[in-house]
């Protein structure tokens, strides 16, 4: 489609603000934030990344992104992600039919010792995550005892094994959920959030900060005392993520003296700059329109076929980075008219990649079945069962993921990784129960 005059931007920001509000009071009135956690934290998402960040950039007279004149399609940019929430917010109701009897219904397994489960998860996870480092050539002894750098975003000696640090996060959420003793749980923290740091990767942090808080919600029920504490560690949580945004780099290269603490020393332009997904978006719009550029849509190869191509290691196929980049990518790197667009790493959001895979007929149908499969999985979580609802808070970072870097091959990783310690704790779990069965049947033979 054509692009939509910036005389609208007005209008269609009112109308994604009210499309956003009408969406919140849906949920807020249906169950709540526990019932439909994906959904109301992808509204939430949605919001800065869609709404306020790219009308601040507009309200500055924001021109370029990446070197490339992006000011007349502002209009687009913003209609395309009102298409995108509403069509959204329509899969996720469509068929809402009666409460789902699953919700209330008792635990499907229960977890024996889980303290010493996900302890043994955790030493097991990280060990394989430092091995993997000392592998890749870092000297593991000397990082701890500050007397090395690794370098921002180490790598070890396998990439698989290195998004084993993923998995660490969900480790995080079930020492959390599971009640691990509080000094444990905070050892846990800080190592994890210390080798987070050395990987050079801010969004594992964000991810088990938000992650602790959603077990936070579904642990107390807001009264007054609780949403005050809420609130609290909303913007405790808030701090810590600008924390370590603005002193990324001092963290990586251990200059400690050099940390900002104070508040009001902080770049909030900064907060908008690591927002600013929409803005790569319009570039993509904008490439689709020129009529010099012959661009075709990938029909969505990157978000089907792509993932089966990460899962391939390079031994078993060694051209496999023949196959790279994938469609999307390319097509991102295009869209930038300055010849480092392709170093800089700037990631449209899922509604791009949404319109590389099929224009604004791929956001339609996409975002539409987004809500409908969002919805389905919803419907069968159950609020008794801790594994149940750390699965729902798994999809729901992976939801994050996937609106603000809109590249799902790496969302598909994301989860995999995120999700094996619930299949460890699930197996493990079958594994005892089956051995108790096992025992019982022996005794009551022999007795």
């Amino acid at each position: 489609m054509g692009k939509i005059d910036n005389s609208n931007v007005g209008l269609l920001a009112f109308l994604l603000a009210a499309t956003l509000f009408i969406g919140f009071l849906l949920g807020a009135k249906r169950g709540g934030w526990n019932r439909h956690l994906c959904y109301m934290w992808a509204l939430v998402v949605f919001t800065p990344y869609c709404l306020i960040t790219p009308l601040y950039f507009y309200n500055h007279g924001t021109e370029y992104v990446v070197g490339t004149y992006i000011w007349e399609y502002y209009g687009t940019g913003f209609f395309m992600s009102w298409l995108a929430v509403f069509c959204f917010i329509v899969g996720y109701w469509i068929r809402n039919g009666s409460a789902s009897t699953d919700w209330l219904a008792p635990p499907k397994m229960k977890i024996n010792n889980p303290e010493k489960l996900i302890t043994i998860l955790f030493i097991g996870l990280y060990g394989i995550v430092l091995t993997n480092l000392a592998m890749g050539g870092t000297n593991i002894t000397d990082l701890f005892l500050g007397n090395s750098i690794a370098g921002l975003g180490a790598e070890g000696a396998s990439y698989y094994l290195q998004n084993f640090a993923d998995s660490l996060i969900t480790v995080l959420v079930l020492a959390y959920f599971f009640e691990l003793p509080k000094k444990k749980l905070l050892v846990f923290i800080g190592l994890s959030f210390f080798l987070f740091s050395l990987l050079g990767f801010r969004y594992r942090i964000m991810l088990s900060l938000f992650g602790l808080f959603f077990v936070y919600l579904y642990k107390n029920k807001l009264n007054f005392k609780y949403l005050v504490v809420s609130l609290f560690l909303g913007v405790i949580m808030m701090y810590a993520i600008l924390f370590s945004t603005e002193n990324r780099y001092i963290m990586i290269s251990k200059q400690y003296e050099k940390l900002k603490y104070d508040p009001s020393d902080f770049d909030y332009e900064g907060v908008f700059d690591q927002t600013r997904g929409a803005l790569p978006d319009m570039a993509v719009y904008r490439l689709y329109d020129n009529p010099v550029k012959e661009t075709s849509y990938d029909y969505g190869a990157t978000i089907f076929l792509y993932p089966f191509v990460r899962m391939v290691p390079r031994f078993i196929y060694p051209n496999k980075d023949d196959l790279y980049p994938p469609p999307q990518l390319a097509t991102t790197i295009q869209a930038y008219d300055s010849k480092w667009g392709k170093f800089t790493g700037e990631a449209t959001l899922s509604n791009g990649a949404l319109y590389i895979a099929g224009g604004s007929s791929g956001i339609i149908i996409g975002c539409f079945l987004w809500g409908v499969l969002i919805r389905k999985f919803a419907n069968k979580r159950r609020v008794k069962d801790k594994l149940s609802l750390t699965v729902y808070i798994v999809i729901a970072l992976v939801t994050f993921q996937w609106i603000t870097r809109g590249y799902f091959p790496q969302e598909v990783d994301h989860a995999v990784y995120m999700l094996a310690p619930i299949w460890f704790l699930k197996w493990r779990s079958k594994k005892i129960a089956q051995n108790a069965n096992r025992t019982h049947r022996r005794q009551y033979i022999a007795g």
